[in-house]
């Protein structure tokens, strides 16, 4: 009588079934894709392969919500490619924006991490004084005009209006407005 209700049954478990399997097929070329890119941005930057590896965590929140971590792996120490580690990663995420421009990469959280036997030079801290030494000061940026701003110099900065305006020595009187003057329209 009721066996309408066993057909969606059997019709549900098999398409749970079939999910997980889809989204580890679907998971195994995301991760192929990221590594692609990752060589294809080493060698258009002339940086040697080995230099980096690159790891893929793909982390189930909820059922379809998924968070997707790329850890990429100094393998070999060079200084100046931890210097120009953001933009390589910038880059990287660029790369994956062409080859597959339907996804959006920018919510892909990067990390990096140094692989013990990376071969960097430093193996203790500077003493605390080091920081403040070497403290770059920071240079006031100016803000951009708007082009729809039609003054040639920029606004003042704001200041409180109690700062300009000192109080008057006595309150304002009528004595002190002139009469509204009516022009006639023409």
């Amino acid at each position: 009588m009721f066996d309408f209700l066993k057909k969606k049954q059997l019709q549900s478990a098999a398409a749970t079934s079939i999910t997980p399997n889809a989204n580890q097929q679907h998971s195994d070329i995301r991760r192929e894709l990221i590594r692609v890119v990752l060589k294809d941005t080493l060698r258009l930057h002339g940086i040697p392969l080995h230099w980096l590896a690159c790891e893929v965590i793909i982390i189930a929140r909820a059922p379809g919500d998924e968070e997707l971590h790329i850890q990429l792996v100094l393998m070999k120490w060079h200084a100046q490619l931890l210097l120009h580690a953001l933009a390589l990663q910038q880059q990287l995420l660029l790369g994956l924006d062409r080859f597959d421009p339907s996804v959006d990469h920018s919510s892909y959280i990067v990390s990096w991490r140094l692989s013990p036997d990376c071969g960097c030079p430093v193996t203790g801290m500077p003493a605390p004084g080091f920081w403040l030494e070497h403290a770059t000061p920071q240079v006031q940026e100016e803000t951009p005009l708007s082009l729809l701003d039609r003054r040639h110099t920029p606004r003042a900065p704001n200041t409180s209006p109690l700062e300009e305006v000192a109080a008057p020595a006595q309150a304002p009187g009528p004595e002190m407005f002139s009469p509204t003057q009516m022009t006639p329209l023409r």
